[in-house]
């Protein structure tokens, strides 16, 4: 591994592209080919077998998905349910009211895609979980920018996306208009006018929270000539395909378990991270039993547990975490076929157990066996840098490269001039003025202040060696320090006040320069702009330097 750094763009609009633009289509056509002719055996499956199966589930289920909930799927140019040629371009992220830096990925898989006469496919990362039911929104008052907080639902504790329903429908519905009421005309034509009624489309069909919010993200996009096909986690991972690289790992756990802890020791290290939990957590083991890198719960549970399994001779036991006895008997070893066992994955549904990928494990299914080209945004960089180690080690395999993508769009709240280096010119003043009064003082003094001085210079003009005369000394300058002070404190007020407005000015600075501010709260007409020059930018891209697949 090799570190590497990526960084938000610091300007208004600016595109953070790894690789750039311009290398877009030798690095797809590289993953072509590098998928094409990799060999790779998945208990019994060959690769390039389940590569094809994966890519005509996903896209069929992605359709269906879309078509179920009234949402028109794009026109079969790709690799979809009819075989037809053409690249797989995927992106994903939680159901969430992300910022414009991520939502820009939809809009460049989109026309990467058309462009290369393929599909474009954003996963709906359905198993994380939210830590709130709210985003900020900010607001101006009196001159100065503020933050509160406005609640999309009621907050009733943490629970993946795809078990999460609407709390309170009314209070659901009225979002779009709270939101608009609290930045009191802030923003011209924030997008919540256009989006917060493709969200309400859906108040009567009784769909998750996450899947309402993803739904009416799409149903935005398509009104803006954008159609990706849409697919949540939680559907991906029943496929036949998905159970035949799930039993796979299960069936070399031992190595994967070893590979993966050694990777993330080497990746912390790398980086300097002391935290046990960032960026994932190092998989477990607890006497014969291993911990997988996949979730598993019961339908309806509000919590995520690790998947335990335990090797006996032909077959593996699976556990959920602070469960005492197994709930599936697997026939699977490492050397065994995986048929049976990927039979026995299928009826996991059904039994209300819901067996889901992790961080890692989502993006090593997805570019392995499924996309010619991933996107990702920063923080899923910079997961995928230990995720391509493990796949490297685990697979033998150098795995296809990925593009990051994230741009940085901003509110257009005023600035004000002021700068942090003003905040430290007034606190190193007002430090001088307590320790330093008499450097301060001008004009006539009276004998006793005089006095004071004249003590104050002798004093420090002493330099004892003894500690106990050190401390005599220092206590003495604070002395006569504390005695001066009143002939300062006036100044010392005003500066102290005009500490506070500064802070204040670079408190809202900070909040203008913020660039994660929701979707939602941008201006339509700009958001538009932004996003249909990413989609030029591309096109144009990909235009200049004609593809040899």
């Amino acid at each position: 591994m090799k570190p590497h750094r990526l960084r938000a763009p610091s300007t208004d609009g600016g595109l953070l592209a790894a690789p750039p633009l311009d290398e877009i289509a030798p690095l797809l056509d590289a993953n072509i080919r590098r998928l094409d002719s990799w060999e790779h055996d998945f208990q019994g499956r060959p690769v390039a077998g389940l590569r094809a199966l994966a890519r005509r589930e996903l896209t069929t289920e992605a359709r269906r998905f879309l078509d179920s909930h009234g949402v028109p799927a794009p026109i079969a140019e790709g690799p979809g349910a009819d075989g037809a040629p053409g690249p797989l371009i995927v992106t994903g992220h939680q159901p969430e009211l992300f910022h414009p830096g991520v939502w820009v990925k939809n809009f460049a898989a989109a026309a990467l895609a058309k462009e290369r006469g393929g599909v474009a496919l954003n996963l709906i990362v359905d198993d994380d979980i939210p830590k709130s039911a709210s985003i900020r929104v900010p607001r101006v008052e009196n001159g100065r920018t503020s933050l509160r907080r406005i609640e999309f639902d009621r907050w009733e504790g943490e629970a993946p996306y795809e078990e999460l329903p609407v709390r309170d429908e009314a209070f659901f519905a009225s979002f779009g208009e709270r939101v608009e009421r609290s930045l009191q005309g802030l923003i011209a034509d924030p997008l919540i006018r256009d989006y917060w009624p493709e969200v309400a489309h859906y108040r009567e069909s009784g769909l998750s929270l996450g899947r309402r919010l993803a739904l009416g993200r799409r149903r935005l996009e398509g009104s803006w000539g954008v159609s990706n096909l849409e697919i949540p986690l939680s559907w991906m991972c029943r496929t036949e395909g998905f159970y035949w690289f799930a039993c796979h790992l299960l069936a070399h756990l031992p190595r994967f378990l070893r590979i993966h802890n050694q990777a993330l020791d080497e990746y912390r290290a790398l980086y300097g991270i002391r935290s046990k939990n960032h960026p994932v957590t190092a998989l477990r083991r607890q006497g014969d039993w291993l911990e997988a890198p996949f979730w598993i719960w019961r339908a309806g549970g509000t919590r995520r547990r690790s998947l335990f399994v335990r090797q006996d001779k032909r077959t593996m036991l699976l556990r959920i975490a602070d469960e005492a006895d197994p709930f599936l008997e697997l026939p699977l070893a490492e050397d065994m076929d995986a048929r049976a066992a990927v039979e026995r994955l299928g009826e996991l549904e059904s039994t209300s157990i819901r067996l889901r990928t992790r961080a890692l494990t989502t993006t090593m299914f997805l570019r392995t066996l499924f996309a010619d080209l991933f996107i990702h945004g920063i923080g899923g960089a910079k997961y995928d840098e230990l995720g391509d180690e493990i796949s490297r080690r685990f697979m033998d395999f150098e795995p296809p490269g990925f593009l990051t993508l994230s741009m940085t769009v901003l509110l257009g709240l005023a600035e004000h001039s002021t700068s942090l280096a003003t905040l430290h010119s007034i606190d190193r003043e007002i430090r001088s003025l307590i320790y330093n009064p008499d450097r301060h003082l001008n004009g006539p003094l009276e004998n006793g202040r005089r006095e004071l001085l004249r003590r104050k210079a002798a004093v420090v003009a002493r330099e004892p060696e003894d500690p106990r005369e050190r401390k005599e000394r220092f206590r003495e300058i604070r002395a006569i320090n504390e005695e001066l002070f009143p002939l300062v404190e006036g100044r010392v007020r005003e500066l102290r006040e005009e500490r506070r407005n500064v802070a204040e000015l670079l408190d809202a600075n900070r909040v203008a320069r913020n660039r994660e501010f929701s979707l939602v709260l941008h201006s339509r007409a700009r958001l538009m702009e932004l996003m249909g020059g990413v989609e030029a930018t591309v096109a144009e891209a990909l235009k200049a330097l004609p593809s040899n697949p």
